[in-house]
Formats: C-alpha cells, sequence, structure tokens
C-alpha cells in the first residue's frame, strides 16, 4: 500500500491500480497495485501490464486534480519497484525484439565476440579501447573492456542477437546489439562501466540515443576510461592521437561543396559531412555551429589539406555542441 501526499476525494479501479481515500489517514489518497511479478518475463514488463502502468494514471473519468496524486503513486511506487529488481533497474536500452538467440565461443575484445558456428559479431554502437597489435601498443582500459565482455558470459555462454539494419560490415563479421539472458543491453552495460565509447554509423541507428545517454552519466561520474582519458582539445591534436577520439573545438569556417560540408575546427581538424550522409542532418543547425564550440567524436585521421587532422562524421550525435554534453 503506498500513500500519496494529495487529499481530497477520489477513488477509481483500472486493470490492477487501486485508488481511493484512506480511511482513518484524514482523506490520504492511497495506490496499490496487484500485477504480481509472476508477469514478468526476460527483465521486461509484458505489454499488457505495461500498459497498466502507464495508462492507468489518464483514465477516461479522473478529475484533473487527482491525476497529480495518481501521478505521484505512480513515481513512487516505480521508484520501490525497479529497486527490489536489479536486473530492471539496469535494463536500460532494452529491446522486445530478437532476432536470434545462441551461444558464444570466444571473446576477441570489448565489442568483438565469435559464435559457437564460427560467426563474429560486432556490437553496435560502441568503440572499446584497442588491445595491443603489431606495431601499437594497448589503449588504456582495452583488456578491461574485454575482461568486463567475457565475465557477463561467465556462469552461461547464451546471447540474444538484435541485428542492424545493416546486417553485415566490410569485414563479414555480422553486425548485432547484444542481450543477456536476463534483458540486459551489452552494450549499455560496457558503456555504464566507462569502458566503451558511443558511435552511431547509419543505417544503424537503433539505441543511438540511449547509448550516447549511458555514456555520458560514466563520463560525468569519472568511470572507467573517463577517469583518465578527457576529450581532446582540438588546438593540441599531434600524431600520438590517431584512432578514435571525442574532439572539442570551435568551429572557425564552415564549406560546402560537391563533396560534402567541412567545418575547420581551430585550424587543426576539418570535420567531414559527405553527401550520402546530409539527409540525416539538420543544415541549418550545422551551418549554425560557426563561432560555437562542439564535440565531435570519430577517427581521427592525418589529412593533407587544410587542416593537419580529419574527421568524418555520419550522424547528427557525433557533432553536438558543447552545451548539450557538458555535466551537471
Amino acid at each position: 500500500m503506498l500513500l500519496c501526499p494529495w487529499i481530497g476525494p477520489y477513488a477509481a479501479k483500472s486493470q490492477g491500480w487501486r485508488c481511493g481515500e484512506c480511511p482513518g489517514m484524514d482523506g490520504q489518497i492511497f495506490c496499490s497495485c496487484n500485477i504480481r511479478t509472476s508477469t514478468i518475463h526476460g527483465g521486461r514488463i509484458p505489454q499488457r501490464a505495461r500498459k497498466a502502468v502507464l495508462l492507468c494514471p489518464w483514465m477516461d473519468g479522473i478529475p484533473q486534480g487527482a491525476r497529480k496524486a495518481v501521478w505521484l503513486c505512480l513515481l513512487y511506487f516505480s521508484a520501490l519497484f525497479f529497486a527490489s529488481f536489479p536486473a530492471l533497474a539496469n535494463n536500460a536500452c532494452s529491446s522486445e525484439h530478437i532476432d536470434e538467440t545462441t551461444t558464444i565461443r570466444y571473446v576477441y575484445d570489448g565489442d568483438t565476440l565469435q559464435l559457437s558456428d564460427g560467426r563474429k559479431v560486432r556490437l553496435i554502437g560502441i568503440n572499446t579501447p584497442e588491445l595491443e597489435r603489431k606495431n601499437k601498443t594497448a589503449e588504456p582500459f582495452a583488456t578491461a573492456a574485454k575482461n568486463a565482455l567475457k565475465t557477463l558470459f561467465k556462469n552461461q555462454k547464451t546471447i540474444a542477437l538484435r541485428y542492424g539494419d545493416e546486417k553485415k560490415d566490410h569485414y563479414g563479421r555480422v553486425l548485432a546489439h547484444g542481450f543477456l539472458t536476463d534483458g540486459q543491453n551489452i552494450q549499455a552495460i560496457l558503456l555504464n562501466q566507462g569502458l566503451a565509447r558511443a558511435i552511431t554509423i547509419p543505417p544503424n541507428t537503433q539505441f543511438s540515443a540511449c547509448y550516447l545517454e549511458q555514456e555520458h552519466k560514466a563520463r560525468c561520474k569519472k568511470t572507467g576510461l573517463w577517469k583518465q582519458d578527457k576529450i581532446l582539445q582540438a588546438k593540441n591534436l599531434n600524431s600520438h592521437h590517431a584512432g578514435f577520439h571525442l574532439v572539442q573545438g570551435k568551429v572557425t569556417n564552415i564549406r560546402s561543396n560537391k563533396k560534402g560540408i567541412w567545418l575547420d575546427i581551430e585550424d587543426k581538424l576539418t570535420i567531414g559531412i559527405r553527401p550520402e550522409n546530409q539527409s540525416l542532418f539538420d543544415l541549418k543547425a550545422i551551418h549554425s555551429m560557426l563561432n560555437q564550440s562542439i564535440i565531435a567524436r570519430g577517427w581521427l585521421n592525418k589529412s593533407k589539406k587544410s587542416t593537419p587532422f580529419y574527421m568524418r562524421v555520419r550522424h547528427p550525435l557525433s557533432i553536438q555542441l558543447l552545451s548539450t554534453l557538458s555535466c551537471p
């Protein structure tokens, strides 16, 4: 039974929710819900139960003044409910649609694994630090990211996959969002642990905003790689800054031609938006970034043109005003 701080005559009943005056409590409104925990499947609330939770406070016939009371009841109940079920509380970026459930054989790194049938899977929407290669040392937290992914499958090897709209990359790897048996999104877990950065590459844009939100939380808490991995300042870029990065700087020039739209950042970095991606962008908003401080994310490449470095962006979430990504 949940007590809610609203006083007045009100009584209603709909899809399991009961609200009304609480006898002996000076007319306080109480709300209760009889949705059983047994109706929870795979870490997700079924459609019928979710409909009850979302629609009950706004059903026809509720007086305007009473709706606030029921809404407060709902919020309070939800807080208690999700606190009681950790899998649900951490179930960010969940999916009702799954294309395949299978098992894994091997984890290559923080964002790539092998299925039991030999196929390689590249997890969509994130980029984890690179492990050591022939002529390159491992990036900070690369081993931690790989170990974190392995730990998720320590007790069971089952993985659920939701394919991207583009199902394979140019290496032949399957592109998919991964989920544990309790419904938790694997990418969201790694982002929350500060062991990955979010990246959006069309047409695989499902969960992009959610992934960016998980990264933002970890960055503001200085979790994982964000303890030491600062957003690069464009003016300080040098030859050691190859690979995937978040870069901050002021837009000093914007140019357009048949090959794309080009944003120059403090004479050190050029950000390119190619014609095939421009339909995804608000071009007016892009041009309004002139003289504004922005954060761009992507792979840095050396350039021999107008600036020493070049970064291609394919989606609006990869180039944003600094003010929108600031921590509280």
